[in-house]
């Protein structure tokens, strides 16, 4: 089974940032990739049953945190949409360069990307 409800990569991506655990750190200790632990924080893919009882402890939260919505939950998640909305041509321009960029560059450069994006998240 593979849950994809609204909220939950919001909820997973709060969950983390709690834990102070990088996405790498995080699909390391899942067995997975960063991107799909960042797919997941923007709801771009679904998370299996069996991996998200294993956030569950890795975040030190009960299953239904993440499978409960409160009031605000969408509200955030559209707060994000509509920031993302907003940046979207930079984003882009700036994606425009990362596929110009050589080959063996790319893993490097969406990493650094990454590790910029989480820190924005952290400050706002």
């Amino acid at each position: 089974m593979r849950y994809s409800i609204p909220g939950l990569g919001g909820r997973l991506r709060r969950a983390r940032n709690v834990t102070g655990l990088s996405q790498e750190k995080v699909a390391t200790e899942l067995g997975i990739s960063w991107m799909t632990v960042h797919r997941w924080e923007r709801s771009q893919r679904a998370v299996p049953d069996h991996l998200l009882d294993k956030v569950c402890e890795l975040y030190d939260k009960p299953l239904r945190w993440f499978l409960t919505l409160e009031e605000g939950d969408l509200d955030q998640e559209d707060a994000t949409d509509n920031s993302s909305q907003r940046g979207s041509a930079d984003a882009a321009q700036l994606a425009g360069k990362i596929a110009d960029a050589p080959a063996a560059s790319r893993p490097m450069i969406e990493k650094v990307v990454e590790d910029l994006l989480d820190g924005l998240r952290r400050v706002s």
